[in-house]
Parts: C-alpha cells; sequence; structure tokens
C-alpha cells in the first residue's frame, strides 16, 4: 500500500527523518552488552560523553546532549524565555491531571469551553465535584457555527461569558481536534483586562507546529503540548510549560506531591523532573527514554526547516483552495468562521454515509491517501506545512475524487 500523502498528523504525525535514524539505531544500540553504563551517560552527559569507538559505532544517538541540554534545546524550539521551565510525560494524561490540581487551588470558577478535548473535561469535572468547585462549560462551538464570527467577536463572548459566571479561572483549547482554532491567547489577555484571573491554562496538543503557538504559550500560566504529532517525533511524548511568577513554585509543588503520592505514576517525568536542579521526587521505574532521543531528533529538523516558520495567517489559502476544490465535488466542511480555520479541517460526503470508518480508511489508503475516518462519513484531514504546493492540492483532490466515486457506485 503506498501511501503518497498523509494526512493524518492531528492523530499521529509521520516521524521526521533525523528521528527515525535515530529511533533504528536505539535499537541495534539495545542489542550490545554495552548499552546498559552507556546508556546512563548517555541521558545525563549526552552522547558527546562516550567513548569515542561508541560515538563512532553510534552517530545518531552520540548526538543526542543528554537530558538537561534536551530541555533547553526544546525550550529555545518553543521560543521560552529564560525563566520558564518544562514537564515532560509520557502521556498528556499526566499532564491534565496537574492542570486540574493547579486550577482548582485557587479558583471557585472555572471557565473551559465545548471545543475542549472529552477526557481532559472528564477529569476537570470530576476534580470540581471532588473540590465542590464549578466549572462551566460554554456552548463555543454552536456560537462559532451559529455566527461566523470574527476574532474580536469571538473573544468577546468568552470574555462575556467569564463575566457572567462570575469565573476566576480558564481553561482554553487553542485548536480542537476537529480544526477549530482560537486566539486563545488574546483571549487571556482581554479577559484579564476587565477580570481576574487566578489561574490560565491553554491545551495546544494540537497547536505547537501547526500554527503560531508562541502567544498561547507566553499568555497561559500552564501550556500542554506534545511532539508526536506536528513536530513529528512519533513516539508519545507529552510537554508542560510554566514558569510564571505565579505558577512555578505551584506547579513544582504540585508534580512533586503528585509523583510522591501516587497519584502519578509517569516514570519519564520523573526520570526528567529528577534532572532538574529541583530535589529528587521518586526512584523513577523504566521509562520510554526513546520517546526523549526522538523528540530531540524531531525539533532538530525543524530548526534546519525553513517552511516550519511560526507566523502563518489565520486564513490558509492553501488549505481554502482545497476545500474549494472539494467543495465542487460534494464535500461539505464543518460550519464555522474563517478566522478559525487551522490546517486541520473535517468534512463529509454522502456517499460515504454508509462505510464504517475502517472502510473509509482503508479505501482512502489504497488511493495513496491516509486520513482520520469516523462514523457517518466523516473524515479529518491534517494539511502538512512542508512540501505542500498546488500540484499537491490538485492530486489530493483527484484522489477524492476517485474514493467517492468508487464508495458511490457501490451503494
Amino acid at each position: 500500500m503506498n501511501v503518497v500523502h498523509y494526512l493524518d498528523s492531528a492523530r499521529l504525525g509521520l516521524m521526521s527523518p533525523s528521528a527515525s535514524r535515530r529511533h533504528g539505531e536505539l535499537g541495534r544500540f539495545a542489542t550490545t552488552a554495552a548499552a546498559s553504563p552507556l546508556m546512563d551517560t548517555l541521558l545525563q552527559d549526552g552522547g558527546g560523553a562516550w567513548p569515542e569507538s561508541a560515538q563512532r559505532e553510534f552517530p545518531a544517538l552520540s548526538s543526542y546532549p543528554g537530558i538537561p541540554d534536551f530541555r533547553r534545546r526544546l525550550l529555545e524550539t518553543l521560543g521560552c524565555e529564560d525563566w520558564q521551565r518544562l514537564i515532560l510525560g509520557t502521556s498528556s494524561n499526566s499532564l491534565i491531571r496537574i492542570a486540574s490540581q493547579f486550577l482548582f487551588g485557587p479558583c471557585e470558577r472555572i471557565l473551559i469551553t465545548d471545543l475542549a478535548w472529552p477526557v481532559y473535561r472528564k477529569v476537570l469535572e470530576r476534580c470540581a465535584v471532588d473540590r465542590s468547585r464549578a466549572l462551566h462549560v460554554i456552548p463555543l462551538r454552536q456560537f462559532i457555527a451559529k455566527n461566523c464570527p470574527s476574532g474580536p467577536e469571538i473573544i468577546d463572548f468568552v470574555s462575556g461569558q467569564f463575566r457572567k459566571h462570575s469565573c476566576d479561572g480558564l481553561f482554553l483549547t487553542a485548536v480542537s481536534h476537529d480544526g477549530i482554532r482560537l486566539p486563545a491567547g488574546e483571549m487571556i489577555s482581554a479577559i484579564e483586562r476587565r477580570s481576574e484571573v487566578k489561574v490560565s491554562v491553554i491545551d495546544g496538543a494540537q497547536e505547537f507546529v501547526q500554527v503560531d503557538h508562541r502567544q498561547s504559550l507566553q499568555a497561559s500560566d500552564f501550556y500542554m503540548t506534545s511532539g508526536h504529532k506536528w513536530a513529528g517525533s512519533f513516539i508519545p511524548i507529552a510537554i508542560g510549560v510554566f514558569g510564571s511568577n505565579r505558577s512555578a513554585s505551584r506547579i513544582k509543588q504540585i508534580v512533586a506531591d503528585q509523583v510522591v503520592s501516587g497519584l502519578i505514576d509517569d516514570p519519564l517525568m520523573q526520570l526528567c523532573w529528577d534532572s532538574t536542579n529541583s530535589p529528587p521526587v521518586a526512584a523513577p521505574s523504566t521509562a520510554n527514554v526513546a520517546a526523549l532521543f526522538a523528540c530531540d531528533a524531531a525539533i532538530a529538523d525543524l530548526a534546519s526547516n525553513s517552511e516550519t516558520g511560526w507566523c502563518e495567517p489565520r486564513v490558509d489559502s492553501p488549505v481554502d483552495r482545497l476545500l474549494e476544490q472539494l467543495a465542487e465535488e460534494g464535500w461539505r466542511t464543518t460550519p464555522g468562521s474563517s478566522v478559525c480555520r487551522s490546517r486541520t479541517c473535517v468534512l463529509h460526503h454522502a456517499s460515504l454515509t454508509s462505510y464504517s470508518p475502517a472502510e473509509i480508511r482503508t479505501h482512502f489508503a489504497s488511493q495513496g491517501i491516509a486520513l482520520t475516518a469516523y462514523e457517518r462519513g466523516v473524515i479529518r484531514l491534517s494539511i502538512p506545512r512542508a512540501n505542500w504546493n498546488t500540484d499537491v492540492q490538485i492530486d489530493v483532490g483527484k484522489r477524492f475524487n476517485s474514493v467517492q466515486t468508487i464508495l458511490g457506485r457501490a451503494v
């Protein structure tokens, strides 16, 4: 099966070339008797501290700088300030638990939108009940679909809801799983001009590398993202950024308390937290260190790729042109405002309604396209930042129509 167009990065991005080489070399390294003592050196001090013979035999691994320098490299890639810090973990579940404790500590009433990832929303709902606090879920998706608002109108709506419910905490989704993009950083700044925001958290799992994330990161007290989607590390790794004066000490204490108490059982988080200047919080169990090596290599590829610059207009003409092309053949997009458009989009075609998601994915894969499929003929596309031009757009449209013709004929 020859997949020509990978349009599935919102689910799991393609592994970057450097990450792939390093991961392959890790498998070879793991078969050697020297792997155990050399691994300790590699994790803490980097491959530069290896004997020259080991560096020559495993050049891709030996370029790993060690956990402390990897953390600094990742912060630089994110565009963080010197005072900001990282939490690294195996799963975003660990980060949302930290975020919920951070929010419900000082906050009595927290506002989230219906764009929040369902798992995150459930965690916040449980924490609200446990703490006897209020969680207000506003119907932002409905507001966008009904009104096709401008950016300022979206900000005014969320700000108004924040004041209406007398909220003092905020959890925003920068880009939803189905591609609705919010001016999350601007929202926080606008709300703070008129109300007290004790804690703000932004879910940027779909934002980092897909679109400009910097304003979200700078505006929030805690920013959650990932390296295995758009960044291309492939091996799951969760990334949390914090460090404002009001968040630094509290989040450090939350992480330490939750790891020691066993509320967070994330060996990678323990390992990387112990690699900071903070006192060790626990002796880590076995961690999937491959995620560190892959993420470091992936961000190195990002740095060398001029097409991943962060500045990007809200209305992305390459995405618009594809949607216009598909609309001519009966494809319909999720209603919404163009200012909310990201490089992820959800479409539906009547000819796909009777097919299962697995059948739809298989048919598209047979035509060279990898994408995400849902029930009732709904699909999701993740348009890559690099190597996307008019010829690619036209080819994708033709392949879509081939699938549509095949499935329509079979109905």
